[in-house]
């Protein structure tokens, strides 16, 4: 599309998530820490919520490969299940286990048996579940029972929950007390400040095989990081989309405007950048402003 005009050797923004572009915020880092802390202190749930498009499932798949090898996993992507059988099937299927319709109690004896003996190996076995928030209480409750399963010392099973912050009214149905009480780890995951934002795209575009300079001028960039404020999945949209605009334009490169173009749209409201003299220090978030950034970065 646009990479031989901009000199890369991919797209610098992918629509889905991969862990080949993680990129270390603050808190992603922090995130990140919280939860693998949460599954070596053998916690039976960790818990992840964050707004969408902050960045969930791409730290859940961070989070797996710093587990190792020695970790049997399940990640559930789609969490829309009519009930428990559909849960456990979706389970059994991730962990390339016979998922055939069975009743539900013999969906629960087979999961059961296999975490046991991977917990009797000293293999913990993690279930990561994506948009935890659509899990009503009746399928909770069902984790939280298999969460009670143990070999020896150690647990069977640990889930991470990764939600938008409707699952916390969730949790709140006294049906739930029992669960809420395990939920021990939490972690939050808010927007990038708009130096980070900033510093994100340069690390999507270096990634790609890209000169940012080259292929952004900087109030491109600052116009687009202000304007997602901060999302990531944002940020990958509106600089795409920007990348896209300037190519059809033949542009040497985005400028401010084909940026302000894609935020519009989008349908994203647009920042304009401050200038040197409005934004010493930045009086908006308290962070240096970009230009300070720039000449450090």
């Amino acid at each position: 599309m646009y990479e031989e005009r901009f000199g890369l050797k991919r797209r610098p923004f992918p629509p889905t998530p991969d862990t080949g572009l993680y990129y270390p915020s603050t808190l992603h880092e922090s995130a990140l820490a919280a939860l693998v802390r949460g599954l070596e202190d053998e916690e039976s749930f960790v818990l992840l919520t964050a707004e969408a498009g902050a960045g969930k499932t791409l730290l859940a798949y961070a989070l797996l490969e710093r587990l190792g090898d020695k970790t049997a996993s399940a990640v559930l992507t789609n969490s829309h299940f009519a009930d428990r059988s559909a849960l456990l099937q979706a389970i059994l299927y991730d962990l390339g286990l016979c998922y055939d319709d069975a009743k539900e109690q013999t969906l629960r004896l087979r999961l059961t048996d296999e975490l046991l003996k991977n917990c009797a190996a000293e293999r913990r076995t993690i279930v990561i579940i994506d948009e935890a928030h659509h899990l009503d209480a009746d399928l909770l409750e069902e984790l939280r029972l298999l969460a009670n399963l143990e070999a020896g010392t150690g647990k069977a099973v640990q889930f991470v929950l990764c939600a938008q912050p409707a699952i916390l009214d969730t949790l709140k149905q006294p049906s739930l007390a029992s669960l809420q009480q395990r939920m021990a780890v939490r972690s939050t995951l808010g927007p990038l400040v708009v130096e980070e934002a900033y510093d994100y795209l340069l690390h999507h575009l270096r990634w790609a095989g890209g000169k940012p300079e080259k292929i952004f001028d900087e109030t491109a960039l600052e116009t687009i990081a202000r304007g997602t404020h901060g999302i990531p999945r944002c940020l990958n949209q509106a600089a795409h989309q920007a990348l896209v605009l300037a190519n059809e334009g033949e542009l040497p490169k985005v400028d401010a405007e084909a940026a302000l173009e894609a935020l519009s749209m989008l349908g994203m409201e647009s920042s304009e950048p401050e200038t040197e003299t409005e934004t010493a220090p930045d009086k908006d978030d308290g962070h240096p402003n970009i230009q300070n950034f720039l000449r450090t970065a």
